[in-house]
């Protein structure tokens, strides 16, 4: 603080009596004095930027990478089976083994299932419509299972007429059977053998439900279910069915050569129908 009157009188002069009676009671520095203090400018932070609903945190990215090539490492079941409404019912079997883990390797079920109806030559199947009835039912390694059967859209004794396939079949009524042990591959082949056939046409003496029960049960077996010699009809395959396992039940482990080329002649139906 400024001691010499003359100084004090300078002040008092220059910057008032307010900062030298400051001055004097030594309250500090006069504010015409005191060095101003600049701030420095500093950068404001950037704010932050919206989360896009679309973006992912790195982990998240490859962790959706690695599924996706997962995925595509894996075959696709759609790719495989085609598809068509009349199918829908088989086609979700068989997708769903197809993706099971424990299915995988593992043996499949195809069944022929056969309502004879009356024999083909009998005023009953003339006169009274006792046709009966051939279909088949796939059952899954998962136990997951649906049937299905040829039909024709419209009535007709003899003539073509649009047929269709039926799935799930219930006809239901079975009194003979035929059972086999397929695997994935012959399930598939199956499967578009049927849908091969989608649009077929339905002829009572050409091509009818025992017909196309015989061509699926091909496809997936690899020998044709036995319908009947001359004219392909449930009562023929049903009585194909019955005697082929009663051979074998007498037969037993005693089949020769002879014997086994019967049985394989009677499971490709080459017998007379029933009378």
């Amino acid at each position: 603080m400024p001691s010499d009157p003359a100084a004090l009188s300078y002040v008092q002069s220059t910057a008032g009596n307010a900062v030298a009676i400051q001055m004097l009671r030594g309250d500090g520095r006069s504010s015409a004095t005191q060095p101003t203090v600049q701030r420095v400018p500093t950068e404001e932070a950037a704010p932050a930027e919206p989360r896009s609903v679309f973006h992912f945190d790195s982990d998240s990215e490859t962790e959706s990478e690695s599924e996706s090539a997962s995925k595509t490492e894996t075959p696709e079941p759609d790719n495989q089976l085609p598809y068509h409404k009349s199918l829908r019912a088989l086609r979700t079997v068989i997708r769903k083994g197809m993706i099971a883990p424990e299915a995988r390797d593992k043996k499949w079920t195809v069944k022929a299932k056969i309502d004879p109806g009356a024999s083909w030559t009998s005023s009953e199947f003339r006169d009274e419509g006792e046709v009966g009835h051939v279909w088949l039912e796939v059952t899954s390694p998962l136990g997951d299972s649906t049937e299905f059967g040829f039909y024709p859209q419209t009535p007709s004794p003899l003539l073509s007429v649009p047929g269709e396939i039926i799935c799930p079949d219930r006809h239901g009524g079975d009194k003979e059977q035929k059972t086999a042990s397929v695997g994935l591959e012959q399930v598939l082949r199956g499967y578009h053998a049927a849908f091969a056939r989608k649009d077929a046409k339905y002829n009572f003496t050409m091509y009818n439900c025992a017909s196309f029960a015989s061509d699926i049960w091909e496809a997936m077996t690899g020998r044709p279910l036995p319908n009947g010699l001359i004219i392909s009809n449930p009562a023929s395959a049903s009585d194909s069915i019955k005697t082929e396992r009663d051979l074998r039940k007498v037969y037993g482990d005693r089949k020769n050569e002879g014997t086994e080329d019967l049985i394989e002649m009677l499971s490709s139906g080459l017998i007379p129908p029933a009378m």
